[in-house]
């Protein structure tokens, strides 16, 4: 492979230059050094211009993506310290599907058990009617209510 090829995959100023003094090259007057020397001093300072922009575009995604990394960290952080905002309770009688199925441990099947055995008059029916076992319904009963249905 010859160098001006391997200067021009590997750098798109080479490429730009070369480019830009063939396109010259072309005309049918020739021009001059001083010309060529002109033409390639605006396509590196385009190029320039170009990866300057891409530079800061990259800064910005990156100070975005540590936001978010943070973000999640604190959120392990508080998980794990049990410090995290308190979640409101999930009313047996009036819940989506969607909103049972966020509870650990109760599935989508589950969750249409829960729907069709309505309405509850305390949580704990979900353990008398067979619907969950006590284990399971003691990693979730503190997030639970059961308030009369609203129509």
């Amino acid at each position: 492979m010859s160098t001006a090829r391997q200067a021009v995959e590997k750098s798109p100023v080479v490429a730009a230059i070369l480019l830009a003094a063939t396109s010259l090259a072309g005309c049918s007057s020739a021009p001059s050094n001083q010309q060529i020397q002109q033409q390639a001093a605006e396509t590196t300072q385009q190029v320039k211009q170009g990866t300057e922009k891409a530079a800061a575009d990259a800064r910005v995604a990156a100070a975005n993506a540590e936001d978010k990394i943070n973000a999640v960290a604190a959120g392990v952080r508080q998980g794990l310290q049990g410090s995290g905002p308190a979640l409101p309770p999930v009313d047996l009688n009036n819940a989506t599907r969607d909103q049972l199925v966020a509870l650990p441990g109760i599935s989508p099947a589950k969750a249409r058990k829960i729907l069709a055995g309505r309405p509850y008059s305390a949580p704990n029916e979900l353990v008398s009617r067979g619907i969950l076992t006590q284990d399971q319904f003691d990693r979730i009963s503190k997030r639970l209510t059961a308030r009369p249905p609203t129509s």
